[in-house]
């Protein structure tokens, strides 16, 4: 399904008025000094590029630097009273939301259960209806929101944003999410798997050098995001990293979207793994229930989870020798489980090269809990702030002076 390219993913010219912009976003730069230094522009250039995003209320000059010998410089920041984005994380049993502010820093958060429709539209619309009532709810309007990123644990198509044999809800499948949005707002819209949020999250850690990582979603089913040279990897049409399809050599104990017999979704995810303690006689229903007796010592449940933890790592040691990550970063509500997670870490430094297990470090996302909500914020702000998108409105901007003199 075609779809319009997002602006993030256009072509820049370096030292443009967007990709200036970058370069204060990302505090490689702080002052007008710095800038021409960095760029390598005149600093004339610089004051028209700096002149042109402060007309455009995009960055201020505020305070100034530390003098290293001559004039103070002003230093330069974004602006970040003039709008906010919205962040979505929608999960098989519940809806997590939240609303930051232009430098990624959180105004406010909600999380409740999911209220979740056969039909994808209508919950669409409950979605728009909760959101709007949040930001209401701390003294915003909709009008102020410059873009929304919603995460799904379900495959999506990129960049059209449409859902592909989600398991957790079988009937949205070929749902087009950004265009029920449309109905609401004319704002970005973005959507992406789940996975890929929490490697964007992993990726924007702060001091961090992940350029080369894989993030796994242990939750109700499992996803994984792929970092590959600092960017996230979807592949041609969105799919990278939909491991939960592959056969493994267990039993399924739910059925999946995807038809492939005894995939690791079906017999090792949460939800598996919670229709199989039921069978066994197990007071269970979720994922949030096979964490709880994932913490109870019971032998048979701990089998259970080593069995499942084995399979996931079993197919996780092909990406990994494959791919040499720096890290295979665990989050999701699953990844708090000890034997599940003990087996995954066993099976990927039995089967993996010494070579790609010298550098590799297993762990737990630094903060499982929010990791697809500040993926999602990262996702839109990056797409709000593209180089191509400023310069488009730079451009804008410049003819509408024309025009003025004329």
């Amino acid at each position: 399904m075609a779809a319009a390219a997002r602006f993030q993913d256009l072509d820049y010219l370096p030292g443009s008025v967007g990709d200036t912009l970058r370069l204060i976003r990302t505090g490689a730069s702080a002052s007008r000094s710095e800038l021409a230094r960095v760029s390598g522009l005149a600093p004339s250039t610089v004051s028209l590029r700096v002149d042109t995003l402060i007309r455009l209320g995009l960055i201020g000059e505020v305070g100034d630097e530390d003098s290293r010998g001559g004039r103070r410089a002003r230093r330069l920041e974004l602006v970040t009273g003039t709008g906010f984005v919205a962040a979505l994380d929608v999960g098989a049993s519940h809806v997590s939301m939240a609303l930051a502010d232009a430098s990624g820093a959180v105004l406010a958060m909600r999380q409740l259960p999911a209220v979740l429709d056969q039909d994808a539209e209508a919950s669409i619309d409950w979605l728009w209806q909760t959101l709007d009532g949040m930001i209401r709810d701390d003294g915003r309007t909709s009008e102020e929101l410059l873009g929304i990123a919603i995460g799904f644990p379900a495959p999506v198509e990129y960049p059209s944003g449409r859902l592909v044999l989600p398991s957790f809800m079988p009937s949205w499948h070929n749902a087009v999410i950004p265009a029920y949005f449309a109905k609401f707002t004319q704002v970005p819209v973005l959507v992406e798997n789940d996975a890929n949020l929490v490697a964007l999250a992993e990726r924007s850690e702060e001091h961090s050098n992940r350029d080369q990582l894989l993030a796994v979603k242990l939750g109700t089913r499992i996803g994984c995001g792929i970092i590959s040279a600092g960017r996230l990897h979807r592949g041609v049409g969105g799919a990278a990293g939909e491991i939960s399809h592959t056969a493994v050599s267990g039993v399924s104990t739910i059925s999946c979207t995807c038809g492939i017999p005894n995939c690791l979704e079906s017999v090792a995810s949460g939800g598996a793994i919670a229709a199989r303690l039921a069978q066994q006689g197990y007071q269970v229903g979720s994922a949030a229930d096979v964490v709880a007796l994932g913490q109870s010592a019971d032998p048979r449940v701990t089998n259970i989870l080593r069995e499942a933890g084995t399979h996931i790592g079993e197919v996780l040691s092909a990406i990994v020798n494959f791919m040499n990550p720096r890290d295979v970063v665990l989050a999701g509500s699953m990844s708090a489980v000890a034997p599940l997670v003990a087996a995954i870490r066993a099976q990927l430094f039995q089967r993996c090269l010494p070579l790609v297990t010298e550098h590799l470090e297993v762990r737990a996302s630094r903060s499982p809990g929010d990791a697809a909500i500040r993926g999602a914020t990262q996702l839109i702000l990056e797409e709000v702030f593209a180089p191509a998108r400023v310069e488009s409105l730079a451009r804008a901007l410049t003819g509408e002076a024309a025009q003025a003199r004329a």
